[in-house]
């Protein structure tokens, strides 16, 4: 069957690249968050030189040009440009976005200055031209009304033809973690225009992953970052971040659009990822053919692990600090895009009791001749009582969160060493305050043993906070949390984290709670202060209305 959809598909590219007429050609780029320092434009130097050399009539950026509004930053932008192309010059469109007024007092004065600086053509709410097809400009800042009126009046103009909008935060639930960071408002005005191709930045992600392309009553496209690392939201586990440099160029013809993507760190000149398989998308837009929906890509089968592959636990040491879970990385061309981790212990009747639920991204952003055979995954020791059973089950979840077969190892829990423990609650919606908002102090109402948490933030505040986390700057701690959430499935998620006390917060290791029920589960984390002065509150961050339990919470100091 999987090989019978691959070839498909094979069947279908092949189809939707036959020569046509190509009218023109885009750059895209966004979050280049450019600097004073002229060496934060080398990145997008790149850029321009994948588009010069592919001589595209036009350049768009979604935003997010400098990563505050520095007069040097934006003649470093400037210059940059006019090195690349130094007479015949692309168009160039703008989404004016949030970093580009930080430094500001509002959006309304930083405009301006930003157009002025940038020597942009044309006003936040712009309509341009490109070979008979329509380009929209809209600023972060929007204006509802002005906002779906120049949608609709483009789309009344050009029927049967795709309309681009440049946006810079994707409608909600689109593309890759915009289910977190996209745009409600934004998706209710774009689900009534088919036209509509919006392109946009903002959740700093990778066109790796195939998720930056989403059709359903519309088209979106994310561009990822430019020159800027990306992380991504995991359940269980802080993400790591990595460097993002890419473009996109897109080429119109009449009944298609094809995005080339362009990974601009694959040498001198950057390459073409996947020049085989680029995003064709048929034109004009059929709901019926469009092959990036969310029914077709259910179809697409999962990543397997060979029919012989298991896992490894090794402690580092006895008694341990950690232990190392071995993972086979998958070998395929896509790769899983992550690994669902599940741990499981042994209940008093002796049947498994998940507990711990954890993801990690897979290698697939690697090309499998550059992938490591194995995986290495480390799990703090305080998940663990020594000489307790325990299960680890670990599946391979492809871009669509379609999961393969889970492979298991059983393990008895060695002796662990033992910290200084700083605090300690078996109780800490007694002995902690959870309140709303970033500097509230209302306290969030309990119901049926859960907060019924409705704000945008909470803070649950540690007792004697400064002299529970006193210490240097690289001062390590463990934090170990048993909580139970209950949030909606297909809505925002929070994130938990540690967040500075003191304003600005600082919120770090920013980890994303399960869907729905969680059950009880245990979240651990080893870390190291970043700064001297921090001291911390747990911050649940984002996400739409539930409720959330704190089970236990215990804080250890390392060493």
């Amino acid at each position: 069957m999987k090989k019978l959809l691959s070839f498909l598909f094979g069947l279908s590219v092949l189809f939707c690249q036959a020569e046509e007429k190509i009218l023109a050609r885009v750059g895209i780029i966004t979050d280049t968050h450019v600097m004073p320092d002229i060496k934060s434009c080398i990145p997008l130097e790149k850029a321009f030189r994948v588009f010069k050399k592919a001589g595209v009539d036009m350049i768009v950026h979604c935003g997010d040009a400098a990563s505050s509004h520095k007069e040097k930053a934006y003649q470093n932008y400037r210059a940059t440009f006019n090195k690349v192309f130094p007479q015949k010059k692309p168009v160039e469109l703008f989404a004016f976005a949030g970093h580009d007024r930080v430094g500001i007092e509002s959006y309304e004065k930083a405009w301006p200055l930003f157009k002025k600086r940038m020597e942009i053509k044309h006003e936040p709410y712009s309509k341009t031209y490109l070979a008979g097809y329509i380009f929209l400009t809209a600023p972060q800042n929007t204006n509802w009304k002005i906002y779906e009126k120049q949608i609709a009046d483009a789309c009344r103009e050009t029927p049967g033809k795709p309309v681009f909008l440049i946006d810079h935060v994707p409608a909600l639930n689109t593309c890759y973690y915009s289910k977190t960071w996209g745009n409600a408002s934004t998706r209710r005005v774009l689900d009534k225009y088919p036209q509509i191709v919006q392109l946009s930045g903002h959740v700093h992600g990778t066109f790796k992953n195939e998720q930056n392309i989403w059709q359903g009553n519309f088209t979106a496209v994310n561009a990822g970052c430019c020159g800027e690392s990306y992380s991504g939201f995991l359940v269980g586990t802080a993400p790591e971040r990595t460097r993002a440099d890419e473009a996109l160029i897109m080429e119109i013809s009449k009944n298609k659009l094809v995005f080339r993507r362009y990974d601009l760190a694959a040498g001198p000149e950057g390459k073409e990822y996947k020049p085989d398989q680029p995003w064709v998308v048929p034109m004009p837009f059929d709901p019926a053919a469009a092959p990036y929906t969310a029914a077709k890509r259910k179809l697409i089968p999962p990543e397997e692990f060979p029919a012989n592959a298991g896992l490894a636990v090794k402690p580092d040491r006895i008694p341990c600090d950690h232990l190392e879970l071995v993972i086979p990385e998958i070998q395929s061309r896509e790769g899983a895009f992550i690994y669902d981790i599940r741990i499981s212990r042994k209940n008093a009747a002796g049947r498994w009791e998940p507990f711990v639920r954890q993801e990690i991204f897979g290698a697939y952003n690697q090309a499998p001749g550059k992938r490591k055979k194995f995986r290495s995954h480390k799990l703090s020791a305080g998940y663990f009582e020594p000489g307790k059973n325990y299960k680890i089950d670990v599946a391979p979840v492809n871009y669509f969160y379609t999961a393969g077969k889970a492979v298991s190892v059983e393990f008895k829990m060695p002796e662990r060493i033992q910290y200084p423990v700083l605090f300690e609650s078996k109780d800490p919606m007694k002995d902690c305050r959870f309140v709303a908002d970033r500097k509230g102090d209302k306290e969030i109402p309990v119901k049926n043993g859960f907060y019924q948490h409705k704000a945008w933030f909470a803070r649950l505040l540690f007792p004697d906070a400064a002299k529970l986390w006193a210490g240097p700057r690289k001062a390590r701690f463990r934090l170990t949390i048993d909580m139970h959430t209950i949030q909606p499935e297909i809505k925002y998620r929070w994130f938990i984290a540690l967040s500075n006390v003191a304003y600005p917060h600082y919120p770090f290791l920013r980890i994303t709670t399960p869907p729905g029920d969680s059950g009880s589960h245990r979240i651990v984390v080893d870390f190291a202060k970043p700064r001297a002065d921090h001291v911390y509150h747990l911050y649940v961050a984002q996400g739409d209305p539930g409720q959330i339990r704190f089970n236990y919470i215990k804080v250890e100091k390392l060493p």
